[in-house]
């Protein structure tokens, strides 16, 4: 005949088991949210590609804004390069979709040529030939709430509105000029507003403008 446990020996399985389950909650969350930044570093990785694919057949960056209804993910733009459909392209921790499909942004500042429609001003691009630093220069992010990336140094009316998001686990996933894909966990805030995990890649525009900065 099989003796029962006792009460004491009861407990002492409860505790070990509590023990165990506080040990693994947090290593299966851990891993649960690397595998999403993972998912979002690849994703970042076929845009960057699709970019390169668009510049080598037009010599330029991919447009930022074609009209007021056309814009850098538009499939007539660069999403004929990507291969893959823009619902699949969203970052698996993406929260304003209101403002963006896919969570991402392009870099507006000085990658990819931004027609601000109604005044009919054209921000030019940095062209191609221009790029002497693309291994420190962002050309997609974890957008915030919009899907232009600006860089810190950019017109207050707009920059607020191109920020990163760093929602990996407090960190953002960032797509460089040359191709590489990373994560970054400083944030740099110049004042927009009081949101936490939210700001810019560099305290000046280093991060943003492919060329060498002599900034004053």
């Amino acid at each position: 005949m099989r003796r029962a446990f006792s009460l004491i020996e009861l407990l002492v399985v409860i505790a070990v088991v509590g023990i165990l389950a506080s040990v693994m909650v947090p290593a299966i969350s851990g891993g649960y949210g690397l595998s999403q930044t993972t998912v979002c570093k690849n994703l970042q990785r076929q845009l960057v590609v699709a970019g390169a694919s668009y510049r080598n057949d037009h010599n330029a960056f991919p447009p930022a804004v074609v009209s007021m209804f056309v814009h850098w993910d538009d499939e007539t733009v660069l999403w004929q390069y990507v291969g893959v459909e823009i619902e699949k392209m969203v970052c698996p921790e993406h929260t304003h979709s209101d403002f963006s499909t896919t969570g991402y942004n392009y870099n507006t500042s000085f990658i990819g040529d931004e027609r601000i429609v109604g005044s009919g001003v054209l921000l030019k691009g940095v062209p191609p030939s221009s790029c002497s630093h693309p291994a420190q220069c962002a050309m997609f992010g974890d957008g915030h709430d919009n899907k232009f990336m600006r860089s810190t140094l950019s017109s207050l009316s707009i920059r607020c509105g191109g920020r990163q998001a760093f929602r990996h686990t407090n960190a953002t996933v960032v797509a460089w000029l040359d191709g590489h894909v990373s994560t970054q966990e400083t944030i740099f805030n110049n004042n927009c507003s009081d949101e936490e995990l939210v700001g810019f890649l560099s305290s000046d525009d280093s991060a943003y403008d492919p060329r060498v900065l002599k900034l004053h």
